[in-house]
């Protein structure tokens, strides 16, 4: 890496992760729409019930997967291969056992879940449809969102993206299958997104397979010390999926409170929108996390603030033209999941533009958590992620209070302009030296280029 233009090394790792994230953010938004039109309101509001649960798996894969990651890009960076096995083998060993707690706990608490966040009797049915399947087979679904990350870390972000890609068209296929044409609901959108995980999964193996990646695959002496480290990297990755299955919880209840059935299916539209948003960010900072873990091993500093800095003018860049697309046309969006329901459309397009007035935001909080995970940092991740929820809360409390539905829309917004301030105070704190030195660098590199004056 030290060898090429930094700037093109990024790229070669940022589109890879982007184009995979947001192909997966893509076909997400498809199964929204194919629930939509086949379902409508109803269907809608049911996943948005069930979702958070599920999301468990999610939580866990990133638990796993960035922190495993992170460990695989410093060892690595250290050109160390004997930790680079072991930390491997105890990654993929808990990918099994985290895999089945949450399979088991999908499994015996969907019901009282459903009903916490008021579910009536036919939102509840189509909502443990969904949550059956998803728990019996959390460990693959888990494992095919976690192998790309480590696979990407590797040093193959082409055939992670591959892996991904593949996995995105099996599940929109199959979605078309079980939902449009065969009518099994919910419980068929589950059964796709499994299909396609296990692609994932077999496509990552072959490939980490071919780079000789289990050749030295063994937990060592140290395996507890390893898997603590890797829980602990991965830790705030966990808290941020918690982060959002909790807040998804907390407007779930107070949409049906202040609203109804309609406005929690215009809050899954504002969701979709969202998710793939997220899947952008999400993207720039799987291209990020490798290269700031290798130059972090190779105790490269300047690199480091470079390739954040990249990210940064990408990640929220992307987010500003995002957000005045949607803020500027909510109507069209909203129908594409709508289909003719004019009242779902007037009322998701109301909610996107308040909710999603400030969705660049959380774009920037992704990237700067996720970077300082990538660099040993834990804790200062934990406390963006951890105040992410905390300054919510408050919101989420008063402003429906305030001004009553409208309020439960601005929540979110409001609070991630809170924290955002808070998030830059932390970056520049933890790179000001290195800010200062990269200053005067390009000053002097100006006056060595700069022409003689000879008037």
């Amino acid at each position: 890496m030290k060898t090429t233009t930094l700037t093109r090394t990024f790229w070669s790792y940022t589109l890879p992760a982007m184009a995979a994230l947001m192909v997966s953010g893509l076909y997400a938004v498809v199964d929204g729409i194919f629930i939509g039109h086949a379902l409508g309101a109803p269907g809608l509001s049911a996943l948005n019930l069930a979702w958070p649960l599920a999301g468990l798996i999610w939580a866990v894969a990133m638990l796993v997967g960035m922190g495993g990651g992170a460990e695989t890009g410093r060892a690595r960076g250290a050109g160390d291969s004997r930790a680079l096995g072991e930390t491997l083998a105890v990654t993929l060993l808990l990918m099994v056992l985290v895999g089945i707690a949450t399979g088991a706990v999908i499994l015996g608490f969907g019901g009282p879940f459903l009903a916490l966040q008021g579910a009536d009797a036919e939102l509840a049915a189509m909502g443990l449809g969904y949550l059956s399947v998803q728990g019996w087979a959390a460990p693959a679904i888990m494992a095919g969102m976690a192998f790309p990350l480590l696979l990407r870390n590797l040093g193959a972000p082409g055939l992670a993206t591959v892996a991904m890609l593949a996995g995105a068209f099996v599940n929109v296929a199959f979605d078309w299958l079980f939902v449009i044409e065969l009518g099994h609901g919910l419980a068929g959108a589950a059964r796709a997104t499994v299909i396609a995980e296990i692609v994932v999964i077999l496509i990552c193996t072959a490939a980490m397979a071919r780079l000789g990646a289990f050749a030295a695959l063994s937990p060592g002496a140290g395996a507890l010390v390893r898997a603590g480290r890797i829980l602990a990297i991965g830790f705030s990755s966990m808290i941020m999926a918690l982060y959002i299955s909790f807040v998804v919880v907390l407007h779930n209840m107070l949409f049906l409170k202040h609203g109804g059935t309609l406005t929690l299916a215009a809050y899954t539209v504002a969701g979709y929108v969202m998710s793939f948003f997220y899947y952008f960010a999400e993207g720039v900072a799987g291209g990020m996390q490798p290269l700031a873990s290798y130059y972090h091993g190779a105790r490269d500093r300047m690199r480091m603030a470079q390739v954040l800095k990249l990210a940064l003018m990408l990640g929220v860049g992307g987010g500003v033209a995002l957000t005045a697309l949607v803020v500027a046309f909510p109507g069209p969006v909203a129908q594409v999941f709508a289909g003719s329901d004019t009242a779902l459309i007037a009322e998701a397009a109301h909610g996107l533009r308040l909710h999603l007035s400030a969705m660049m935001l959380d774009g920037f909080i992704v990237l700067a958590a996720t970077y300082f995970q990538a660099v040993g940092q834990a804790r200062n991740a934990t406390i963006i992620t951890v105040g992410n929820i905390a300054v919510q809360l408050p919101f989420l409390y008063l402003l429906p209070q305030l001004m009553g539905v409208d309020g439960v829309w601005l929540a979110m917004p409001l609070s991630n302009v809170a924290l955002s301030g808070a998030v830059v105070w932390m970056l520049w704190r933890a790179h000001r030296g290195t800010f200062a030195r990269a200053a005067v660098l390009a000053r002097r590199a100006l006056e060595q280029s700069a022409p003689a004056y000879d008037g």
